[in-house]
């Protein structure tokens, strides 16, 4: 398998034998016996060049995700240390918001582990991405992988002070919310949820701003362009430092940002030293009372 990994990276029997200290008859012979044992071609012999069938891409993508956690598990019980990759996958706007803020305190803990972030805007999977850790942003259900909760999400009507004085939703009047444009992410219904739980009958689609990434609801709302239904964990700087106000009381969205991984990662020091750092970060901002009046108009 590692012979046949070898002769897919090069496309090259010659290449191949050369890294692998062989002839390329042994090498040649190796792969005809593997292809023997499987039932089916792995390579096209062309007359210049040789190619993968699908069925050797397939085996290739496996073999690469197996060899690099066999590599990664024997690195971590050579050195005993935290080194090489962390590879951790999560959404743009949890990456933005949140993440990329902190992450540099992560560094300097840990400078020898090398981070690698891939930031997607769906959910990805472990199956056939080589991640060591995700945070996804879901119900929690995650069969066949280990995960824990960090923390649930809260959504909360947010704008600039200018904005909120223009409206007068300082005095925490709802009914002026009738006036105000509304800003949308792209099919979210979250504003239609909000104003039910609040018992409100505003047509929130009359007048609105809509945008396809979180990050520019946000950026719209300090723009003074409208106002915003902000993650309360994401805006939280933004309160803290006067840029957004939030007239409004928030609400449980019910959903979560869970740490997620393939079953049996969690044991591997790399991922505690992630998720220990996580859990810390997490508790020095519930320090912050996030469902108290700090947050509300008259406190920011």
């Amino acid at each position: 398998m590692h012979s046949f990994s070898v002769v897919a990276k090069y496309l090259s029997f010659t290449k191949a034998a050369q890294e692998l200290n062989l002839t390329q008859g042994a090498v040649s012979h190796r792969i005809k016996n593997l292809e023997k044992q499987l039932g089916f071609p792995l390579f096209v012999r062309l007359t210049r060049r040789m190619e993968l069938t699908p069925e050797g891409e397939r085996l290739l993508l496996t073999l690469n995700q197996s060899f690099e956690s066999i590599f990664n598990e024997l690195e971590d019980i050579i050195s005993n240390e935290l080194s090489g990759e962390l590879y951790i996958g999560t959404s743009p706007a949890f990456a933005s918001s949140w993440l990329m803020p902190r992450l540099g305190k992560f560094r300097e803990l840990y400078p020898q582990l090398n981070l690698r972030v891939k930031v997607k805007g769906y959910r990805p999977d472990f199956q056939y991405e080589p991640l060591d850790a995700a945070i996804f942003y879901s119900s929690g259900h995650y069969p066949d992988c280990y995960s824990s909760r960090l923390f649930d999400e809260r959504r909360i009507p947010v704008c600039s002070p200018d904005y909120a004085r223009q409206f007068e939703l300082e005095e925490g009047k709802m009914n002026r919310l009738e006036d105000v444009t509304f800003i949308h992410g792209d099919r979210s219904q979250i504003w239609s949820r909000w104003l039910d739980k609040m018992g409100l009958d505003i047509n929130c689609y009359r007048r609105t701003c809509t945008f396809n990434l979180y990050e520019h609801d946000i950026m719209a709302a300090r723009q003074s362009l409208g106002v915003a239904m902000g993650r309360l964990r994401f805006v939280l700087p933004y309160l803290q430092s006067g840029e957004l106000v939030a007239p409004f009381e928030s609400i449980n969205n019910g959903l979560g940002y869970d740490l997620v991984c393939p079953e049996g990662m969690q044991k591997r020091p790399k991922f505690q030293a992630f998720a220990r750092w996580l859990a810390q970060e997490v508790e020095q901002e519930n320090q912050f009372d996030l469902d108290s009046s700090d947050i509300n108009m008259s406190k920011c």
